[in-house]
């Protein structure tokens, strides 16, 4: 993968804030056609970078509202790959009618 075509998948702020280390490993696990699931793995990258404590002193503030933005964009990622469905779509699942009185102890 190009580091342009990370760049217009997240954005200048957000590679900025990566380390050269950090994008060179993402350039170099990802391919061409997987941007938004590096965009994912960026974002996870950034969030757990940026957890603010309260040891930070002055700059809590600043780090948890960059933190919170980050979260909210690896979670519309999230979204957007449908990251943690197993199975299958509910809709298309097979719903089958029990009866009420089905079971023997329950017809006493």
């Amino acid at each position: 993968m190009q580091e342009n075509d990370l760049l217009l998948e997240v954005g200048s702020e957000a590679l900025n804030d990566l380390s050269d280390e950090e994008k060179i490993a993402i350039l170099n696990k990802y391919e061409s056609g997987q941007e938004t699931l590096a965009a994912l793995k960026v974002f996870s990258i950034l969030m757990k970078k940026f957890k603010p404590t309260y040891r930070m002193g002055k700059m809590y503030e600043d780090l948890s509202a960059k933190y919170e933005r980050y979260r909210d964009l690896y979670n519309l990622y999230a979204k957007m790959v449908r990251a943690g469905r197993v199975g299958q779509d509910p809709d298309t699942i097979t719903k089958y009618d029990i009866d009420r009185w089905k079971w023997p102890s329950q017809t006493r």
